[in-house]
């Protein structure tokens, strides 16, 4: 009699596993025509910032190096506006690292304000080379970061024709300053990691309309 119970115990084990294992994790059985719930979408990425000893482009420019050369490089047209063709060999080191640093880092907050500071350092070239360089970088701002203060300002001054255009100094300061709710338009890097209070685009790995100045050997 043990015996038989033990057997009829057995058999009921065995039906309740097969039954389980014709059941997927969404409650559904397999063959029934019922499909399983759709997996969740993937939340927003995070913004993940660039550390401040990692270094990018064929330079191996820091944050802080891309910064100072973008800042030197303003600084040295302001005073000596013939000295732009001889720094553009510097702006390209500086805009190839920024390219380099968007790749391994796309939803850094500062990178928007990076592109801005670029793009006010080429307004201040007085010639078509500049004016090219500046139209290329506000345009690959507006394309990677389009939700960003930069980027909304810029899609205004190319609308209003005030990009790739001869400026106007007296407005010029006016212009390049951020609200005073953002941080300035010139990066500063003494906290690289600290909070911004941009708001991330969605850009992202997404392929830039503007070709790199250094170009990769193959």
């Amino acid at each position: 009699m043990k015996r038989f119970l033990a057997c009829l115990s057995l058999v009921a084990v065995a039906t309740t596993s097969a039954s389980a294992s014709t059941t997927s994790p969404s409650g559904s059985i397999h063959g029934s025509g019922t499909k399983p719930a759709p997996p969740a979408k993937h939340a927003a990425a995070k913004p993940v910032p660039a550390p401040a000893d990692e270094y990018f482009g064929k330079l191996k420019l820091s944050i802080l190096g891309i910064r100072n050369t973008i800042k030197d490089v303003g600084a040295n047209i302001d005073v000596e506006a013939s000295r732009a063709p001889g720094l553009m060999p510097k702006a390209d080191f500086a805009e190839d690292a920024i390219h380099d640093w968007e790749r391994h880092y796309p939803t850094d907050t500062w990178l928007p304000k990076t592109i801005f500071a670029l793009e006010r350092m080429y307004a201040k070239i007085d010639s078509d080379d500049g004016r090219k360089r500046s139209m290329a970088a506000m345009q690959w701002l507006v394309h990677d970061y389009p939700t960003s203060w930069y980027a909304k300002t810029g899609r205004k001054e190319i609308a209003e024709h005030r990009v790739g255009h001869p400026i106007d100094p007296v407005n010029t300061a006016a212009e390049n300053a951020a609200p005073a709710g953002l941080q300035s338009a010139l990066p500063s890097y003494g906290n690289p990691n600290g909070t911004s209070n941009l708001t991330a685009g969605t850009g992202g790995p997404a392929a830039t309309p503007v070709p790199n100045p250094i170009a990769t050997p193959h």
